[in-house]
């Protein structure tokens, strides 16, 4: 496994990489890392960050249960600028009653920012919690609004 850094305005995170295949995000909150930086990355999460049209995604490499697998497919979906309630993305994946579970699946995401689980709301508008912060998911939500 590899494992390099990522300086983000939320704070840095660490890749990490199985058999070249981007594996992970880790938010360490904090300023900085002592992996080395992972330059190709590094670019595409400044796109993200600038507002910009992400196109060249890295290859993931995904290990989850197949009702995860169906959730984190379903949140590439959700476009930029735009939310998706729990329920509603439940029942897009054929499970109306699991609302619940995508918010679990959504809390396990292991690539956040580019699998955009901070996209997913209540169902009532407010944002529900965030697995780096709702401080975090605040301030992504209003930066792809813009």
């Amino acid at each position: 496994m590899e494992i390099k850094s990522l300086i983000t305005p939320i704070g840095a995170f660490n890749s990490f990489y199985v058999n070249s295949l981007l594996a992970k995000l880790v938010y360490i909150n904090k300023r900085s890392s002592s992996c080395p930086p992972d330059l190709t990355l590094q670019k595409m999460i400044d796109k993200f960050f600038s507002n910009s049209e992400l196109k060249n995604f890295p290859k993931y490499y995904l290990q989850g249960t197949p009702f995860q697998l169906s959730v984190w497919k379903a949140l590439t979906k959700i476009p930029k600028g735009h939310t998706e309630s729990y329920s509603s993305l439940a029942y897009k994946i054929g499970l109306p009653g699991a609302a619940r579970a995508v918010g679990t699946a959504c809390k396990l995401n292991p690539i956040p920012l580019l699998i955009p689980c901070h996209r997913v709301i209540k169902q009532d508008g407010s944002i529900g919690e965030f697995a780096l912060g709702k401080a975090n998911k605040k301030y992504l939500l209003k930066m792809e609004s813009k």
